[in-house]
This record gives structure tokens, sequence and C-alpha cells, in this order.
């Protein structure tokens, strides 16, 4: 004797899985299951379909079971920047022994520039003494100049200082 395969409505299938009508057209656009045939505007589908979903709903639970929730990611993230962190705090650190390094280089060469200075201290001052007594000596001449042109202007009339003649 000939199964015959009864074909079921979408409402049908909706109440054999328990789900609502909307559900059940959502799963079916979703996964593109065509109707077997169609009876006036009844779409009739095979009762294969409810195999179908009840084998798809289980493995979206595992996906969703092995898939991260938003607190997992969070975390995961949280995790991922204190290493980030750790990682850049330890660069601080080599920064900062190279910083003294370098302070300690600097204040060696302030040293020895320093005694430098110190040892050439006494030439220069003779060559300051000599370098001063030259100076006095054209300071003296150029206020000399400046006084006697001074009181050649004073003997002028305001009309010659003026312009000149």
């Amino acid at each position: 004797m000939k199964q015959v395969k009864r074909l079921y409505t979408q409402t049908e299938i909706a109440y054999k899985l328990g789900i609502s009508k909307g559900t059940l057209s959502k799963w079916i656009n979703k996964n593109n299951v065509s109707p077997e045939r169609i009876k006036g505007n009844k779409k009739l589908y095979k009762e294969t379909i409810i195999a179908d979903y009840n084998k798809d709903k289980k493995t979206n639970k595992e996906d969703k079971k092995q898939s991260f929730s938003t607190i997992e990611f969070l975390k995961n993230e949280v995790e991922r920047q204190q290493a980030e962190i750790e990682r850049l705090n330890e660069k601080l650190d080599e920064k900062d022994k190279q910083i003294n390094d370098y302070a300690g280089q600097f204040a060696k060469l302030a040293d020895q520039a320093q005694q430098l200075n110190l040892a050439d201290k006494p030439q220069l001052m003779q060559k300051n003494e000599v370098v001063s007594d030259e100076n006095k000596e054209t300071k003296q001449e150029t206020s000399k100049n400046a006084s006697e042109s001074a009181k050649s202007s004073n003997k002028k009339s305001w009309f010659k200082r003026i312009w000149g003649k």
C-alpha cells in the first residue's frame, strides 16, 4: 500500500511546533523553503519541515553556547587592555632608565667642562686684564672727543646747531 504524505498549512505546522505562525514564516523565508503545493491562498508544506525546523533550532542553540556573550567579550577586552598597559609600562621603565643614563652622562660632561673652565681661568684673567686696559684707553679717548664736540656745539647758536650752518 502506498503511503500518503500529508501536506500541512503554515498554521498547522506552527501549532505542532508550538510556535507562532509569524516565527515559522520568518524561518521559512530565512531558509528559502518553498511550498510543495499552493491551493487557493494556502501554501502547503511537507511534514519534513517540522524535522528541519527542530534540527535548525538545535544547531542554533549549540552555536549560541559556543559564541561569546557580551560579558565574555568585555572580559576578554579588559584582559587585552591590561596586557597592553603592562607592555607600555615596561617600555616606560626602559625609557626612564635611558633618561637616567643620559642625565648621568650629562652631569659628567658638565663637571668636565667646569674643570676645564677652572684650568683655563688664570690664562683668561691675564687676557682680560690686557683687554680691559685697552678698553679703558679707548673709553677715555671717546669721552674726550665727546666732551670736546659738546663744548664746540655749545658755542654755536641754536640755528646753527639745528641746520648745521
